[in-house]
């Protein structure tokens, strides 16, 4: 909407259709708005490419956001963006194949320094998921109490199963339920590391999949 200053004859400030009013060392001008090239609108290959990437990484991490706002928690605060922001870019850059798809063995859930899982894998039964490791504290009572993050993830139907606050580390071992509904369906794990106080995490390691 523009603004008539000095009745119909005058000039006027603001928008009228493609043309912008507004006073210039006195004077009132108009100028016209610039008209985005076809070449913007329909955008590069490369521009195209990045914006499908953006929505297919939105969408793959979607049903992860509890579990990657403890993940990039401290991630985060580092750099001053949302946990889901961190967990993004990092990921738009470092989990896509030649081919441009998403690839779950790349893909990193938590982000930080601490000392990972040793020797991960995961077995299935009738109960679920049973995550294993060794413990690698070294005898540090203080790692010993790391607590394990575990997350189980069915990609196709965007159903995740995880849990934050897991097993010590000195345990050895943890378990994620899974419904039946699952039976036949494939599902992507990642195992990972918490700091008792929540003060440090370790990247995430990617575990493989398996069919329920």
């Amino acid at each position: 909407m523009a603004i008539f200053n000095q009745g119909i004859n005058g000039g006027f400030t603001g928008k009228v259709g493609s043309v912008i009013g507004y006073q210039l060392n006195g004077q009132w001008v108009m100028r016209g708005l610039p008209k985005p090239s076809p070449k913007n609108k329909k955008g590069t290959a490369q521009q195209k490419a990045c914006r499908s990437g953006f929505t297919r990484m939105q969408y793959f991490l979607k049903p992860l956001i509890t579990f990657i706002r403890v993940g990039y928690n401290l991630e985060s605060k580092l750099r001053m963006m949302t946990a889901h922001n961190a967990a993004k870019s990092y990921n738009m850059l470092n989990a896509f194949d030649a081919n441009g798809d998403i690839n779950c063995a790349k893909v990193c859930l938590t982000f930080g320094s601490l000392m990972g899982a040793e020797n991960p894998s995961v077995v299935k039964d009738d109960v679920g998921l049973h995550f294993s490791w060794q413990n690698n504290a070294a005898n540090n009572w203080v790692r010993e109490n790391d607590q394990v993050m575990v997350m189980a993830y069915n990609v196709k139907a965007q159903l995740a199963y995880f849990k934050l606050s897991g097993a010590r580390r000195s345990d050895g071992m943890e378990t994620i339920e899974i419904p039946a509904f699952e039976k036949d369906n494939e599902l992507h794990t990642w195992i990972s590391f918490i700091a008792d106080d929540r003060q440090s995490i370790a990247m995430s390691i990617y575990t493989g999949n398996i069919i329920i």
